[in-house]
């Protein structure tokens, strides 16, 4: 008879633990189709009777299983899976299985004929960690079940006693047994769990240290929702929204998970804090890794604190989104443009992207020309750029968006336009030496050149005069520079008082130019009413001179007096003059001289000018002498 009760005993025990081996397949219905996960019907708010109670969505961290539930995700992975209502323990709890139906659980060997209870796995029940489950069988109705949990952690460790197990699943000759919720455990963490049992002959027996357990909040998530599902030019923040709960086991309260700070993983890092319901709603705009991004993964998640000092990281959410990268073009408002040399080049346009086959404005793109010029487009897409140096020669510029990584739109290709922009080049004359003698002849020195460097192919150059050196600007003549661009030259004046310049007029790719002015103050003076006589005149006899010394005063003519006038005379035939002698005017600049006719020839007064003055010469009067 004591052989046929270990026996029994023994296929009791490979009976339990086959049972116990199905949770894997318990989901499997009765018309061989696919049933549902019971943790598919939980509710987020379990209650503390244990026929009744909800569990949360997935095993708190930390704690052990040999065989978790499918359909229950460890913690850092999301889950909107609501917890049961009335769940119903798997026939294989997590903890270490004592699973030799011969063997005391403590160590020692089962008596022979004593059929004492044999445990099978022992551990949390794998939906909500409040309750402990048992799995234990015998030769006849377990009537029992206990268990004792001791703090694993702590100077004083504290052991509570759990008794009210109720029967599950199974028989009450072979089945799983569950706790009421462990509503006195002093705090959360992790305890080592020894069970007891007492079936309906009066045999008892224990297993020591049958498992451990960790004990700890629970997150539930609610309304998880990442968008949008692809990130492109006009959609680019990604929006994270939800609601967070904790639920407590020792409780089996659920509350919402306020204040607590969440991390935005999105290329950079992120932070946001929940609101008082446990609810958040987060914008963030990535900044992508590169022009050459495909896809960003998103990802939220947060800490929990644990009662040894340690962190739990816990997933909230996550998403892969797909980058798509339009098209862009740049159109300008020139594709060539003329300028004076001294103006900066400037070009204007828009810049397009294109979306669901149409070309759209694109605002808040950066634009480089050069690498000095930048801008950023505006409403519609305009833009305006300038160079901010002076350009000396035609040129071809480029207009593109921006090659600086930080600054390019990831969400655009690069694209770029060209325009020409002419130059008319200045023109430079310089008036660089000049002086009028006593002649009143100018001297007139200097050169002409252009911005670019070159001569320009029109040398004329003209010599303007001002007497006041602002208005009144009047042509004298002109003349040609040398082929560099030089002159030396000098040219009569009638006016030796006053400003001078020199101008060359422009064409399409010069400008007009003028040179700096000169002042000088010289006096013009004149002799007028010059008369040699009679004429003809008898050899020997007296030829009489006579004419009036003037000066310049404004604009008019007055009396130059008490100056000395010289008579020259030229013979006939001859090159040479001779000075025949001088006179002195009167006050009014009248003067007379009277010579001895001797031979046909030209007489001539002549005034030489002192200090500011210019010399005179009177007109030329030839004499018949016979």
């Amino acid at each position: 008879m004591r052989t046929r009760s270990l026996v029994s005993a023994a296929v009791s025990a490979a009976l339990g633990a086959a049972l116990l081996a199905a949770p894997a397949l318990a989901y499997a219905a009765d018309d061989g189709t696919s049933g549902q996960d019971p943790a598919a019907t939980a509710t987020a708010n379990p209650t503390a009777d244990p026929a009744t109670a909800d569990t949360p969505t997935s095993a708190p961290s930390g704690t052990p299983s040999d065989t978790p539930n499918p359909t229950d995700p460890p913690i850092g992975e999301p889950s909107d899976t609501p917890t049961p209502t009335d769940p119903t323990p798997s026939d294989q709890p997590s903890g270490d299985p004592t699973s030799d139906p011969t063997s005391d659980p403590s160590g020692g060997t089962l008596a022979d004929g004593t059929g004492a209870p044999v445990f099978g796995n022992v551990g949390s029940d794998p939906s909500d960690a409040g309750f402990v489950t048992v799995a234990v069988s015998s030769d006849s109705a377990i009537t029992e079940v206990s268990a004792d949990l001791t703090e694993v952690r702590g100077a004083n460790p504290v052991t509570v006693t759990v008794t009210g197990f109720t029967l599950v699943s199974g028989t009450a000759q072979d089945g799983v047994w569950r706790s009421p919720r462990m509503s006195q455990l002093p705090s959360y963490g992790g305890y080592d769990v020894t069970v007891s049992a007492q079936d309906s002959d009066g045999d008892t027996a224990s297993a020591a240290h049958a498992t451990t357990v960790d004990v700890e909040p629970k997150p539930v998530f609610a309304d998880r929702s990442i968008s949008p599902a692809v990130l492109d030019v006009e959609h680019t923040h990604v929006t994270l929204s939800g609601r967070i709960s904790l639920f407590d086991p020792i409780t089996g309260d659920t509350a919402p998970l306020a204040g607590k700070s969440l991390s935005v993983v999105a290329e950079y890092a992120y932070s946001a804090v929940t609101a008082a319901d446990g609810s958040y709603a987060i914008d963030v705009a990535p900044k992508l890794n590169g022009e050459n991004d495909t896809s960003v993964p998103v990802s939220l998640s947060f800490w929990i604190a644990n009662p040894d000092g340690t962190n739990t990281y816990v997933l909230v959410d996550t998403k892969t989104l797909p980058v798509v990268v339009s098209p862009s073009r740049i159109r300008l408002d020139h594709s060539s443009v003329q300028i004076k040399f001294g103006a900066k080049a400037s070009s204007s346009g828009v810049v397009e992207y294109l979306y669901n086959g149409t070309w759209r404005p694109a605002k808040g793109v950066a634009l480089d020309m050069g690498y000095y010029a930048t801008a950023t487009s505006g409403v519609g897409g305009r833009f305006t750029l300038t160079d901010p140096y002076i350009p000396y020669d035609d040129g071809t510029y480029t207009v593109e968006t921006t090659r600086d990584s930080y600054l390019a739109d990831p969400y655009l290709t690069a694209s770029q336009a060209q325009f020409k922009v002419d130059v008319i080049n200045r023109t430079n004359i310089c008036f660089c030496s000049s002086w009028i003698d006593e002649y009143s002849n100018l001297h007139i020195q200097g050169s002409m050149s252009a911005s670019n460097g070159k001569v320009p192919p029109n040398r004329k150059l003209y010599l303007q005069q001002s007497a006041d050196g602002k208005t009144g600007w009047k042509s004298l003549g002109w003349f040609t520079a040398k082929s560099n661009g030089t002159f030396d030259l000098d040219g009569h004046v009638a006016v030796p008082k006053g400003y001078w310049r020199l101008y060359s007029t422009g064409s399409s790719d010069y400008q007009s130019g003028y040179s700096n002015s000169v002042h000088f103050n010289r006096t013009a003076t004149r002799i007028t009413g010059f008369n040699a006589g009679p004429e003809p005149v008898r050899k020997g006899h007296t030829v009489t001179a006579t004419g009036t010394l003037q000066r310049l005063s404004g604009t008019k003519w007055v009396a130059f007096g008490k100056q000395r006038v010289y008579i020259v005379f030229q013979a006939k035939g001859k090159k040479s003059w001779t000075g025949l002698g001088s006179v002195k005017a009167d006050s009014h600049g009248h003067f007379t001289a009277r010579f001895t006719a001797k031979q046909d020839g030209t007489w001539v007064g002549v005034y030489l000018a002192s200090g500011s003055y210019v010399d005179a010469e009177s007109y030329h009067d030839y004499v018949d002498v016979r």
